[in-house]
């Protein structure tokens, strides 16, 4: 940034100085690199909160506070003002605290141009003008109408206004004194060469414009209107079109679905769910009680954020890019927001209506807010998906950044992975993995039962260090690991890497996997490493640690199925699977076997009279 820190900064004289007019404030840690932006009606009393000893923080504000060298600030004439420049400041400069939404590069808009006969156009590259901005020179302004996660459908929208809704094809014409093909068959009604009147080709873009934002209900009103004017005057040929238009957008209407039987709601539904330190937010868009679109966007949570405050900040990103026609009457949300009054009356002002915020807890409005947030986990669970399977294809790029963020010595060619499984502590099991270039080795895989621990006493930290142990007597026969992980937290990681410092092993790259926030924690470093959830490196882990948990689950469940299964016959000498099998078939209980008398023995196994007193003596010793 272009920011120069101050020469001197102590922070109780920079607090006492803090104006309590709203603006917006920079938080700046010890390389002075921007962490934080936020905005404030009061500066004083927001900036001074941070550093109150008793205030109850979040794990986010902690880390962030424990992270702040100096700040500063910058007064606006009004908390709106601050609004927008702290939207400005965060898409710039992207601070690691703050909540900055994946861009929308990989979904198609249809564009509008801003030229003196505007055309249509897809792009993956909005460029969104600021609400503030006016019309071009040309009477027209740039419009942008998407993204369209459904490709296949925006293309149909575009062949309907392209045979409908004529507008200009080319961006210079073919030629100068003829028009081109287009005009001939009916696609564009030829501008370049002045044969439609301006106020009939706006009157066209008006209605595309209508079109492409929802309002069918008013477009179909409106082409009725100019069918009957048409009629009236005997404009056949015209009254024609404009009811070949009508059925055209009447028909792509009919597949919009109706979520309000008396059609006049405009609501925007909003829905996040979060996994770890990814979430998903899905924004379903009601105008006229039918829904008009509906597009889920990728939301990072930096650090320990929760979805409560990705669910707020996500609001104060995603709106200031709409349009003031595009906002709605009312915001169903899914979770209380900070600054709930700022936002209303900000929307509202934009909107020039106003704007009212529902936060559902029964009927039809809950049910909108549950079906946003269904469509919200099926997005966040392709985007997982499709993430794991780009990794598992080529884990070369993965591997390399992980050897790069660790600042490993070698190539990771073989890693192994630890988990620890049990019951509250009983039938304790730990699974090693291995991936070698980054892919299963199933061949390599080992299971290990905990012998260190009595039955039902849990220490994972004692039986991680258990295994490692084990795991050193073995490295002739299995080899050396370029990187161990263990799924865990740091102190997981202290146990397994106080086994090294035994072994006198203290350059074995190490390091664990803490599922809550996917840290990374290295030995000696207190502050753990946060990936960003589309990290190739971090999913690499993320593969290996479920893949360890996987592992030692099935092996623990196992165990627990055959000591369920374990009866007290087992343990009598002279009884096997076969002769246990008759006994039970005979006598039906565990119990009559071990009452039967020794006769009763010998005709049901078929043995001598001393075999059978030989067992009768075993039985009562069990019994006993």
């Amino acid at each position: 940034m272009d920011v120069q820190p101050p020469v001197t900064f102590h922070r109780e004289t920079e607090l006492a100085r803090l104006t309590t007019e709203p603006g917006i404030y920079r938080m700046f840690n010890a390389q002075n690199q921007l962490i934080y932006v936020g905005k404030a009606k009061n500066l004083r009393n927001r900036v001074r909160s941070y550093f109150h000893q008793n205030a109850q923080h979040t794990p986010k504000v902690r880390s962030m506070v424990a992270n702040i060298a100096w700040f500063d600030t910058i007064v606006t004439d009004s908390e709106r003002e601050a609004l927008i420049l702290e939207d400005s400041l965060i898409k710039q400069y992207k601070p690691r605290y703050n909540i900055c939404l994946r861009d929308d590069k990989h979904f198609p808009w249809i564009g509008l141009s801003a030229e003196p006969y505007p055309r249509l156009f897809v792009t993956r590259r909005p460029k969104r003008q600021p609400p503030e901005a006016g019309a071009s020179s040309t009477g027209y302004r740039a419009q942008y109408f998407g993204p369209y996660t459904n490709s296949n459908h925006m293309y149909l929208v575009l062949s309907v206004i392209r045979k409908h809704f004529p507008l200009r094809q080319r961006r210079n014409a073919l030629f100068k004194d003829r028009p081109c093909m287009n005009y001939h068959i009916g696609l564009c009604p030829g501008p370049c060469q002045q044969l439609i009147e301006d106020a009939a080709y706006a009157e066209t873009v008006r209605q595309v414009t209508l079109f492409l934002k929802g309002r069918t209900d008013e477009l179909l009103e409106h082409l009725e209107q100019q069918m009957l004017s048409a009629s009236e005057q005997l404009q056949f040929e015209r009254a024609a079109k404009l009811r070949d238009r009508h059925r055209a957008v009447a028909s792509l209407a009919s597949r919009q679905k109706i979520v309000s039987p008396n059609g006049d709601e405009n609501q925007d539904i909003v829905a996040m769910v979060s996994h770890r330190s990814q979430a998903m937010a899905t924004v379903i868009s009601v105008r006229r009680g039918r829904i008009i679109w509906s597009r889920s966007i990728e939301v990072p949570l930096p650090f320990e954020t929760t979805e409560a405050e990705a669910y707020g900040d996500f609001l104060f990103r995603f709106y200031p890019d709409r349009e003031p026609d595009e906002l709605p009457e009312e915001l169903i949300l899914q979770h209380p927001v900070e600054d709930a009054e700022l936002l209303t009356d900000w929307l509202s002002e934009r909107r020039g209506k106003r704007v009212h915020i529902t936060q559902p807890k029964r009927g039809h409005k809950l049910e909108l807010l549950q079906m946003a947030h269904k469509n919200a986990q099926q997005a966040l669970e392709q985007a997982r998906l499709y993430a794991a399977i780009k990794a598992e294809r080529d884990p070369t790029e993965a591997l390399i950044q992980l050897q790069e963020t660790l600042d490993l010595p070698e190539f990771p060619e073989r890693i192994e992975c630890y988990d620890i499984s049990h019951i509250q502590g009983t039938n304790t099991v730990a699974s090693m993995v291995v991936f070698t270039g980054g892919q299963a080795d199933k061949k390599a895989y080992r299971h290990f039962k905990i012998r260190s621990l009595a039955e039902g006493s849990p220490d994972d930290f004692q039986s991680m260090a258990e295994v490692i142990r084990r795991r050193l007597e073995h490295l002739d026969n299995w080899g050396e690991p370029n990187l161990i992980v263990i799924d865990g937290g740091k102190g997981q990681l202290n146990a397994a890497y106080g086994v090294l410092q035994q072994a006198g092993l203290t350059g074995q790259p190490i390091i664990s996997l803490a599922k809550r926030f996917e840290e990374i924690y290295l030995p000696g470093e207190p502050i753990p490493k946060r990936l960003d959830w589309n990290n190739p490196a971090l999913q690499l882990l993320q593969r290996l640690r479920d893949e360890a948990h996987r592992f030692a689950i099935t092996h623990h469940r196992q165990k627990r199925g055959k000591a369920a299964t374990k009866s007290q016959l087992d343990d009598v000498p002279g009884i096997g699977p076969q002769r246990k099998k008759k006994l039970m078939a005979h006598f039906k209980t565990v119990q009559a076997i071990l009452q039967a008398e020794p006769g009763d023995l010998a005709q049901v196994l078929g043995i001598s009279a001393a075999q059978a007193a030989l067992l009768h003596q075993h039985l009562q010793a069990t019994k006993a």
